[in-house]
């Protein structure tokens, strides 16, 4: 039986609006199941960019830290190896306030007489010159002719050169062949200078790293 044309009409205007509703249902279920898969993607990305973030920074960290204390080492070994110069240069200064005060003593006098001898023994020659500070110059002279006896029929012939500048000790000239025994505190101290310093660091740092 037909139906009258509003009935069927009314049918397929609520056939469409089912179906509609049926695919705006299934649209809507498909697009929050989306939203969810989206969301837990979003979530599991930004966790794991976190997760990321956080090691980076760690790894960043574990640099930085590495890098101070890298720095901290190499300012740390400048300053232990600069105090250690600083004492061992307080160490010279010190011996050479010692010599000073050991030449103002009586034993310095009768010990300036046998190293200008040694001196000119070393020198082996026949014409010497002997240069020293003012003060030990004149100490010297005293004994000009102990120090020609010394050395007997070699008919050493001994003369003064001017003042020079030093602390104490003398050089000891051979005019003719141009050379010299150096044996002033500062001449010493330049030859043994490497020496002595090792000595000392030895002495100062036994023990250390």
């Amino acid at each position: 039986m037909a139906l009258p044309i509003e009935k069927g009409a009314q049918f397929i205007v609520e056939d469409i609006l089912r179906e509609a509703k049926e695919k705006a249902a299934k649209i809507i279920r498909d697009a929050k199941k989306e939203a969810r898969i989206i969301l837990d993607a979003a979530q599991l990305s930004a966790k794991e960019n976190k997760e990321q973030e956080i090691k980076n920074a760690k790894t960043r960290g574990g640099n930085i830290r590495e890098r101070i204390l890298a720095e901290s080492r190499m300012r740390i070994k400048k300053e232990i190896l600069q105090k250690r110069e600083e004492l061992i240069n307080e160490t010279f200064k010190k011996a050479e306030a010692n010599f000073r005060k050991y030449s103002l003593s009586p034993k310095y006098e009768k010990d300036m007489l046998r190293i200008t001898i040694s001196a000119i023994e070393k020198l082996g020659a026949r014409e010497v010159v002997i240069l020293a500070n003012r003060r030990d110059l004149k100490i010297l002279e005293k004994y000009k002719d102990q120090i020609t006896r010394e050395f007997g029929e070699k008919h050493v012939h001994v003369s003064f050169g001017k003042p020079i500048q030093t602390t104490g000790g003398v050089r000891v000239i051979a005019p003719d062949f141009k050379i010299e025994v150096d044996e002033t505190f500062e001449g010493n101290m330049r030859r043994e200078f490497e020496t002595l310093r090792i000595k000392v660091a030895k002495i100062l740092f036994e023990g250390s790293k």
